[in-house]
């Protein structure tokens, strides 16, 4: 794509405020931005802005049939973007909020079809990262927390890498450090059917989610 993604050093712990200003800056004008995130490095991007999400599709080179998973802040700002919120989202969020967990709720009807790629159903995840919390704060807006590498290859767990994968398809990058040794993307769990279902393993283990809501087969539908 022709230009270098800016490097932006940052403390992921302590992140100074003239940085999260510059990002969130960046996010509002619809750019993309990498982040660190309590898993794996994610693509930010305004989820209601149709041009920027679109940004991110093409950096990940993904379908747009593939709904991206969404950051927010709490989950006020989750029930507002679901059309219901069951029992079970409510149950796991409270358990596992913020943190490595993330949910799929039926969509609101009324979304964008950007935001669920035309699916009736969304993804949502509060992370457990002062970089992300602040972030969101600051843009007051749903985020895109996808994982930040092209789609097919393995996901970036520093700054370098995801540079190597990504730096001229992205508008900056947040340099937060290393991830944490062993990281793992998040575990996906699918609410929206009659049954909680296992849709991904991750960081959070399959029987951690069972001790609070009990799981479907993973071969049944949900």
């Amino acid at each position: 794509m022709g230009s270098t993604a800016r490097r932006i050093v940052i403390n992921p712990l302590q992140p100074e405020p003239d940085r999260i200003a510059e990002l969130a800056a960046l996010l509002c004008a619809g750019a993309v931005v990498a982040v660190p995130t309590d898993t794996v490095y994610g693509l930010a991007a305004d989820a209601a802005d149709a041009a920027a999400v679109a940004r991110v599709f093409a950096a990940k080179g993904r379908e747009e049939t593939k709904p991206l998973p969404i950051f927010i802040r709490d989950r006020a700002q989750a029930r507002e973007l679901a059309q219901a919120w069951p029992e079970a989202a409510e149950r796991l969020a409270e358990a596992f909020w913020p943190g490595a967990l993330t949910l799929i709720v039926p969509a609101r009807r009324d979304l964008a079809a950007w935001l669920p790629a035309g699916q009736e159903t969304i993804a949502l995840r509060q992370p457990a990262h002062a970089l992300v919390a602040a972030l969101l704060a600051a843009t007051g807006r749903a985020l895109t927390g996808t994982s930040a590498n092209r789609s097919g290859q393995a996901p970036c767990r520093s700054a370098a890498e995801v540079a190597a994968q990504l730096g001229d398809r992205i508008a900056a990058i947040a340099d937060g450090g290393p991830s944490a040794p062993g990281a793992q993307p998040s575990t996906i769990v699918d609410v929206s059917g009659a049954r909680p279902r296992l849709a991904r393993a991750g960081a959070i283990p399959a029987a951690a989610i069972a001790a609070v809501v009990p799981l479907t087969d993973p071969g049944a539908p949900a």
